[in-house]
């Protein structure tokens, strides 16, 4: 039995989605505890490629509980198009569900947080996805959400929809926006209840028993420490906690019940959206990182600003996360280099710190790097560290030395079988 959590160690699109696809060929349960779908994790198997925003990574074991937890805000009519999309492919999606306590996105958070990010000057341009996730956690910290359970007794529905529409109407107002009434997110509801009804449950009995009956749970966060609430680049963050201790929270489990917390980390580093990113490449470097790593963003297609492997922040998303181990992917986008790249600390006016300041100051942060000759061979066959060419295996361990935790997984390619597993 294990009870593991995947977490984002840097700013998000680190490859989560490869390492939950590859884990979850031997879980019992997985669980995605925060967000919506403003990111996606990219997953390559046996039945195809597949950019999942809402669906746990886990929805391609028939033999694997998939559920969208509390702490995710969720849209119905995305789940319905990923839905219909792996079911193309031959996924039996039957072990899909929605806990009762889920916030749903509705048309009008959308319409809002368009309207909302269209407003704000470039410089406070928060890079949002315009999918309504800031809105929607808005309501839900307001008290004035609505949750799934929610579309499941019309009557209750309705009451809380004639609370907040008068006050969204005004929003929209406000933006020269079309208003909407009560009678349309009824019938909105009605769709959703109906093709999503059976699905909604709640999920506190089945995770219990899944813990103390010793099965084995994944958690599958999204995006990463650098765009959490509390601790990451605020304002350019999310809405959510990304962070371990986001799982327990929108998961609804012990801290004290999870074994692992694996950190998943890029070999180099890579940002979607606003706010400052200290490693960021304006170079051949970077636009070679960019074209090897394919880095567009599962859910906009934006160009990835990228960057050198930044130990600065990978060793705070290790201490605020714990993570007992990391899981490195494109670990083969390096092979291509003479010389790669390590920021070890940030210079700020005179001072150089070794751990990441207030947003503001990383605004100005100048990265210190140290240099490391590449290895120059291709690694994507290798399935043992003891294959991996020697200079890789120095760079990876200096790496561990950096963050503080030790390596347990490394993606040499995006199929499912291109890792390395470290025992």
């Amino acid at each position: 039995m294990s009870v593991d959590a995947i977490v984002g160690a840097q700013w998000g699109d680190e490859g989560k989605g490869r390492v939950v696809d590859y884990l979850a060929t031997n879980c019992d349960m997985v669980i995605r505890y925060q967000g919506g779908d403003n990111a996606g994790h990219t997953v390559i198997n046996d039945y195809g490629k597949f950019a999942l925003h809402i669906l746990p990574s886990g929805i391609f074991n028939p033999k694997t509980l998939c559920l969208v937890g509390a702490g995710t805000v969720v849209n119905f009519n995305t789940m319905e198009e990923e839905l219909q999309s792996v079911e193309a492919a031959g996924v039996n999606t039957d072990n899909l569900f929605v806990d009762k306590r889920a916030h749903l996105i509705m048309p009008f958070h959308c319409m809002l947080d368009g309207a909302e990010e269209a407003k704000r000057s470039k410089k406070w341009s928060v890079g949002t996805t315009k999918r309504g996730i800031g809105p929607v956690y808005s309501d839900k910290a307001s008290r004035i959400g609505i949750r799934a359970v929610d579309i499941l007794d019309p009557e209750r529905l309705r009451a809380r929809l004639e609370m907040m529409m008068p006050k969204k109407n005004r929003d929209l107002e406000y933006y020269g926006l079309d208003t909407i009434t009560v009678d349309e997110m009824m019938d909105l509801c009605a769709s959703w209840r109906e093709k999503f009804g059976k699905r909604i449950i709640d999920s506190v009995p089945i995770l219990r028993d899944a813990v103390l009956g010793g099965k084995n749970v994944l958690f599958e966060g999204q995006l990463g420490i650098m765009r959490d609430l509390d601790w990451g680049i605020y304002p350019y963050t999310t809405s959510s906690n990304p962070t371990a201790g986001g799982t327990c929270s929108g998961a609804g489990i012990s801290p004290k019940r999870i074994d692992n917390i694996y950190g998943v980390v890029k070999a180099y580093s890579t940002s979607v959206g606003g706010g400052p990113f200290p490693v960021e490449l304006f170079d051949a470097d970077g636009e070679k990182l960019r074209d090897i790593g394919g880095e567009y963003g599962a859910t906009t297609g934006r160009p990835r600003r990228c960057g050198w492997f930044d130990a600065v922040a990978a060793a705070y998303s290790c201490w605020i996360n714990g993570f007992t181990h990391l899981a490195m992917t494109k670990l083969d986008v390096l092979d291509h280099f003479d010389t790669i790249k390590v920021c070890t600390h940030y210079k700020i006016g005179d001072e150089i710190i070794d751990y990441v300041p207030e947003t503001a100051l990383q605004d100005i942060a100048v990265p210190v790097y140290e240099e490391w000759e590449g290895w120059k061979s291709d690694t994507t066959g290798i399935r043992k560290w003891e294959d991996l060419p020697q200079k890789a295996q120095v760079y990876l361990k200096r790496l561990e030395e950096l963050t503080g935790a030790p390596m347990k997984f490394i993606s040499v390619g995006p199929e499912r079988d291109q890792i390395i597993v470290i025992d």
